[in-house]
């Protein structure tokens, strides 16, 4: 055949080409056939490694909920007592130490994951009862000696006899937390009238200050990486205060937008204003409209602390001045300042944010297509992420104050797909109703047995609200593949946080003392594996703790039969409607120690 230019071109003819793409077809479906026999037995055998804690076992995959076997679950080596699967330092050096990224979440693969019940530390005891806990905790039960030794003159703990004891100091409060948020306080009046109820202490140290926020109603998630300070987290979580594993880095935290009354930063040795201020952006996006923002420590007060910053006036100066200039750009204005506090205000305003719409603006308003909420394995991105038409509405001064808006229908929950205030009131009735029938199977709700509770699967928190005025704290948790209710949780004035239960929470192993779970089954069985949230619920429960879980009765057997083999003691019971659709199963974990213990 010839082009119009005259050149041969040789024409394939097509019937030659049939045969060999039909045979490749055969041979590539073959091969993949083939792969797939091999990993599936593969994903079927299991064998016990005592070194690793890896386990291994000849039982087949089970088909369905109702064919599940009883499964022994060896006990993981002791060296694993304070595993954090997703925070693991042993797999650090896998990644970047730009930003601090191997401090981020990195979970193990299916195949790496361990199948085995994590022993306490030699000498667990059972964890000192709250309110005493807040000052005290049982040394065998977090045995870390580092804080203790590098930060004994700032009084953040001292090791006596079988006790750590904490003082309430800090490097920003030598005269103790009390009297710096003392201070605050005559900074911002709101924090004592009801005004402010949730905040978020960003490098929280052992979680002095939200600890005592908790006698003044303000109810804080204290937040830090697992680091060389060791287990500041679980310093907190041990004393019954709300904490929570995690880091700024490049990922948003799990948090919604507009969630947090305040915001805190005591010489958290955060880098505000590097990387084009994406952190300063992140403290934006998750605190609400008229909302806080504490920063205390470097460049606050440099005229008379520069000396001690290891630094020169010039630098901390200009620090300051760019510290300032990049939290006006963001629509924040300076509230008030003392002595080493600053505090600004996040505008609600709507002028300030159309500004931001302006061409070569820094930082940019964000897109219409990058979503506020989105915030599970989400990329931070340096720009502004603009309150909603509502902005007015969710301002602080808008929502009702603490305790009142715990009951009060929020406007986000008009966001929610089928929600409404008829909704959220028939909610709020529901679990009254259903928290009064627990506390009869389980009369230790309400006692100091219990302080530190999760809700692994709710929708508006209505567990939490229905035990308020208990000597207790919940961590709400919504699932990342559900309807994005989490915003509704904090507009209550209640903490919490979006997860994934195909992987391991953000936190130490026993670090709770009930887990509540209703319709977490139902609902992630397609996704997760019963046997892995089952491994994870016992990581993190505490040695006599409970759970307390609502399901089909469909899952209700092979979940207690999964449980003996946690070795937890459980039993059914009717729910308080009676009804056969769903049952209840209450567990209690038993206190058991490493055979490989003194």
């Amino acid at each position: 055949m010839k082009h119009n230019d005259g050149k041969v071109v040789h024409q394939i003819d097509k019937n030659t080409r049939v045969v060999p793409l039909t045979f490749m077809c055969i041979v590539l479906c073959g091969f993949s056939f083939y792969l797939g026999r091999i990993f599936c037995s593969e994903k079927n055998m299991y064998e016990v490694d005592n070194i690793t804690g890896v386990v291994k076992s000849t039982q087949k995959t089970i088909s369905g909920p109702s064919n599940i076997k009883f499964m022994d679950f060896p006990e993981c080596d002791i060296a694993y007592q304070d595993y954090t699967p997703c925070t693991d330092p042993k797999r650090w050096k896998k990644y970047g130490y730009r930003r601090l990224t191997f401090l981020e979440r990195h979970c193990p693969s299916p195949f790496e994951r361990k199948e085995c019940l994590v022993p306490p530390p030699d000498g667990y005891k059972s964890p000192i009862r709250w309110p005493k806990s807040k000052i005290e905790c049982w040394y065998r039960n977090v045995p870390y000696d580092w804080i203790n030794k590098r930060k004994s003159n700032q009084n953040w703990l001292r090791k006596e006899g079988e006790k750590f004891l904490f003082p309430g100091g800090g490097t920003m409060f030598p005269n103790g937390v009390g009297a710096y948020i003392d201070m605050m306080e005559d900074l911002i009046p709101e924090m004592k009238d009801g005004t402010i109820r949730t905040a978020i202490d960003t490098g929280c140290g052992v979680a002095s200050w939200g600890g005592d926020l908790l006698d003044r109603g303000i109810l804080t998630v204290s937040l830090a990486p697992r680091d060389n300070h060791e287990a500041q987290v679980q310093f907190a979580l041990e004393r019954g205060i709300p904490a929570i594993l995690g880091i700024i880095s490049t990922q948003r935290l799990p948090f919604p937008s507009n969630s947090f009354d305040m915001a805190h930063c005591s010489r958290c040795l955060i880098p505000w204003t590097e990387f084009g201020g994406v952190y300063l952006l992140e403290v934006h996006r998750i605190l609400r409209p008229g909302g806080f923002w504490v920063l205390s420590g470097p460049p606050v007060n440099y005229k008379r602390r520069w000396k001690g910053w290891n630094t020169t006036l010039e630098e901390q100066k200009s620090d300051y001045e760019k510290l300032q200039e990049m939290l006006t750009s963001m629509c924040f204005k300076l509230f008030d300042k003392k002595n080493d506090i600053a505090v600004w205000q996040k505008t609600t305003d709507n002028d300030c944010y159309m500004k931001l719409s302006v061409p070569d603006t820094y930082p940019p308003k964000c897109d219409d297509g990058t979503e506020p909420d989105s915030a599970w394995y989400t990329p931070l991105w340096p720009c502004v992420v603009v309150p909603n038409k509502n902005v007015k509405n969710l301002s602080l001064s808008s929502i009702p104050k603490w305790p009142q808006r715990l009951n009060v229908a929020p406007i986000r929950v008009y966001d929610v797909r089928r929600s409404n205030e008829n909704t959220f009131s028939r909610d709020n009735f529901k679990w009254k109703k259903r928290a009064k029938h627990y506390k009869k199977l389980l009369p230790t709700i309400g006692t100091d047995k219990i302080r530190n509770v999760i809700d692994m699967n709710t929708i508006y928190g209505g567990f939490a609200a229905a035990v308020v005025d208990d000597p207790l704290w919940v961590m709400n948790v919504v699932s990342c593949s559900a309807k994005n209710t989490l915003a509704v949780v904090f507009d209550r004035g209640l903490i919490g946080t979006y997860h994934d239960w195909c992987e391991a929470f953000s936190t130490y192993p026993r670090t709770y003392d009930l887990l509540h779970a209703d319709g977490l089954f139902t609902s992630e069985s397609h996704r997760c594996d019963m046997k892995y949230v089952l491994l994870e619920m016992d990581r993190i429960l505490r040695p006599n703790g409970y759970a307390i879980i609502r399901d089909s009765s469909f899952f209700i057997d092979p979940i207690e039969t999964i449980a003996k083999g946690l070795r937890w003691n459980c039993r059914k019971e009717a729910t308080e409607d009676g009804g056969t659709k769903d049952k209840l199963l209450i567990c209690q974990k038993r206190l058991w120690y490493s055979k490989q213990s003194s």
